[in-house]
C-alpha cells in the first residue's frame, strides 16, 4: 500500500511539472514591432504609437503575466531590483488582467508608449527615445531571458513599415514587412488551395482517375477477402454444431464403450492393494484348524503313552 501511495504522488507530480512546463513562457516571441505609426493603428485611445506584437508558438495557453518586457537589459545579471527598486524600464505586466492569457498560436499587442499608466498592455518606455535597438522578455524572477529582437533602428523611424519575422515565430528569418500586420499573422500571401493545386498538377483528371479507380478496387478486394473468410468461419461452425448434433452410429457407440471402460479402470492405488492382499493370501503363513491332534514320535523313543497294557484296564483280581 505504501508503495502504491509513492507512485501515486510521482505520478501527480509529473503531470503538475509537465503542465507547468507546458504553458511556459519561453514559448513566446516577438513577431513585429513598428515604430512610425503615422495613421495605420491607433490605440483605445485613437492615439497612432509605436507597438510591438508577440507571438504564442506554443500549442496550449500560455499566460504572460508578471514578465517583464524592457529596451535595457543593464545589469541583468545582477537580479531585477536594485536596492530594492526595479530598473527604470523594466516594465512588469499586470496579473490582474485576464487578456494577458493568451490561447494557442495567438498574437498580442503592447503599446510602447511611455504611458503605463493607460492600461495593461501600455509599457513605461518609447523606442523613439531609447538608447538601444532591441526589445526584450524577461521572465517574472527577472532572471531568464525569454526572448530579444533587435531591429534597425534608425530605419523604422525613418519609414512606416514594420519589422518582423518573415515566418511566425522563426526568429532566424526576420525583415521589412510588406504589410504590418498587428495581432495576425506576418504571412499575408495567398495561398493555393488543394482544389487549384490538383488542377494545376493533373489538368486533364488522368492521375485523379486512376487514384479513384485503385481505390474502389482496393475497397472491392478488401470486401471479397472479409466475405470469404466469413463465410469459411460459418462452415466451419455449423459442422462443428453438427457433429455435436448427429444421431450415434456404431463406430460412436464402440467409441463411447471403450471410452466408458477407460473410465472404471482401477487407479493404481487400488491395484497396488489388490496386489498386496493377494500376495500375503498364497505366499503367507495362516494356522489351520482341523480339530485333530496328532502326534508323531519316533519308534526310537519311549512313551508310555505308546504301550498298550497301560491303555487296558486291569483285570479284577478274586479274593480268597
Amino acid at each position: 500500500m505504501k508503495s502504491f501511495t509513492k507512485y501515486l504522488v510521482l505520478f501527480a507530480a509529473l503531470l503538475i511539472a509537465g503542465s507547468t512546463f507546458g504553458q511556459s513562457v519561453r514559448d513566446l516571441r516577438f513577431n513585429e514591432i513598428l515604430i512610425k505609426n503615422t495613421d495605420n493603428f491607433d490605440d483605445e485611445y485613437g492615439r497612432h504609437v509605436p507597438w510591438v506584437e508577440i507571438f504564442n508558438t506554443a500549442y496550449n495557453t500560455v499566460n504572460l503575466a508578471g514578465c517583464y518586457l524592457t529596451d535595457d537589459t543593464t545589469g541583468f545579471a545582477a537580479g531585477k531590483k536594485k536596492g530594492g527598486v526595479e530598473p527604470e524600464h523594466w516594465y512588469r505586466i499586470p496579473k490582474t488582467d485576464i487578456n494577458t492569457n493568451m490561447p494557442q498560436r495567438t498574437y498580442i499587442v503592447f503599446y510602447l508608449d511611455a504611458e503605463p499608466l493607460y492600461g495593461t498592455f501600455h509599457v513605461n518606455f518609447d523606442p523613439r527615445t531609447s538608447k538601444t535597438n532591441y526589445i526584450a522578455i524577461i521572465s517574472a524572477d527577472g532572471k531568464d531571458l525569454i526572448d530579444l529582437m533587435y531591429y534597425p533602428k534608425e530605419q523604422l523611424i525613418d519609414t512606416t513599415l514594420s519589422y518582423g519575422l518573415l515566418e511566425d515565430g522563426i526568429t532566424d528569418n526576420a525583415g521589412f514587412l510588406n504589410q504590418f500586420t498587428p495581432g495576425s499573422s506576418n504571412v499575408t500571401s495567398t495561398k493555393v488551395s488543394k482544389q487549384e493545386r490538383l488542377k494545376r498538377d493533373d489538368p486533364y483528371g488522368i492521375g485523379l482517375a486512376i487514384i479513384s479507380m485503385s481505390v474502389v478496387f482496393t475497397a472491392l478486394i478488401l470486401i471479397f477477402a472479409m466475405l470469404k473468410l466469413f463465410g469459411w468461419s460459418s462452415k466451419k461452425l455449423a459442422q462443428k454444431n453438427a457433429k455435436k448434433t448427429e444421431p450415434p452410429t456404431v463406430a460412436n457407440v464402440a467409441d463411447v464403450k471403450e471410452n466408458k471402460e477407460d473410465d472404471e479402470q482401477l487407479t493404481g492405488e487400488e491395484a497396488a492393494a489388490i496386489a498386496t492382499a493377494l500376495h500375503l493370501h498364497f505366499n503367507s503363513m495362516h494356522d489351520e484348524e482341523s480339530e485333530v491332534i496328532t502326534i508323531n514320535m519316533p519308534s526310537k523313543h519311549y512313551s508310555p503313552w505308546a504301550q498298550k497294557e497301560l491303555t487296558m484296564k486291569r483285570t479284577p483280581l478274586k479274593r480268597k
